[in-house]
């Protein structure tokens, strides 16, 4: 939830995801989620005042969580990456978990089994050398059209489209690591954990920021800012809590 200059509130929706390191636990997102002006000027003055993760977990339950201790966050150092990375390490956490149909009220299951991605899962440097175009590509969203049936994310494949080595770049683009990948992004998709498969294996080659347009119209394209920016993010979050 964000307010502006004189109280009003604006609500944002997007997805993130979990990456753990050892004892650490991050969520990864876009920065524009968490900072409105980032993509629109009008937004200037908005400040943060709370955020709210939801999503499925143990494969059976929708849970809400929400912290209630401060959470450290920090963006990508290129102002044109769209990545941040808050620190959940230690944080305290409420849960709230939506009754199933039919459950007793006073059913107590505790707080949910956190679903998240190990950082020796993010694509390296030498990964990217060896991950070509055409690699398929996977990537679970609560986009708008997540399953509102069951709370349940959705997922959308493609291939990585070009050279994961390049950081690739519209005539309009600033410089930044990116990676253009075949699978349309929609609204509530931006900061989704995107997949690619290298040799066998899944690897996170980074995190969903957008789709391309062509006059107007959906290319069919999307773009995500490569796993770098994400270790990065972490290392400075190290910095200032060994600080």
């Amino acid at each position: 939830m964000h307010f502006g200059p004189g109280g009003s509130p604006k609500e944002v929706h997007g997805t993130c995801f979990l990456v753990k390191s050892g004892v650490a636990l991050y969520a990864v997102t876009n920065r524009h989620n968490l900072d409105l002006s980032f993509k629109d000027q009008k937004y200037v003055g908005f400040s943060l005042a709370g955020i709210k993760i939801s999503g499925y977990s143990d494969t059976d339950h929708y849970y809400e969580t929400i912290p209630i201790e401060a959470v450290a966050f920090v963006f990508a150092t290129n102002p044109a990456e769209d990545v941040a990375v808050l620190d959940l390490t230690d944080r305290k956490l409420q849960y709230r978990r939506q009754r199933k149909p039919g459950e007793e009220a006073g059913r107590l299951i505790g707080p949910p089994s956190l679903m998240n991605i190990d950082i020796d899962m993010l694509a390296t440097s030498d990964d990217l050398k060896i991950l070509a175009p055409g690699a398929p590509t996977l990537m679970p969203s609560y986009s708008l059209l997540y399953d509102k049936s069951s709370e349940r994310p959705v997922m959308r494949g493609g291939i990585v489209s070009s050279d994961p080595e390049s950081d690739y770049r519209t005539a309009d683009q600033e410089s930044a690591r990116r990676v253009l990948f075949q699978t349309q992004s929609a609204e509530g998709a931006s900061g989704a954990p995107v997949f690619a498969q290298l040799e066998g294996d899944a690897v996170l080659l980074g995190v969903n920021a957008g789709q391309l347009t062509i006059g107007g119209m959906p290319s069919g394209f999307s773009y995500c800012f490569k796993a770098h920016c994400i270790r990065e993010c972490i290392e400075h979050l190290i910095k200032l809590k060994s600080n």
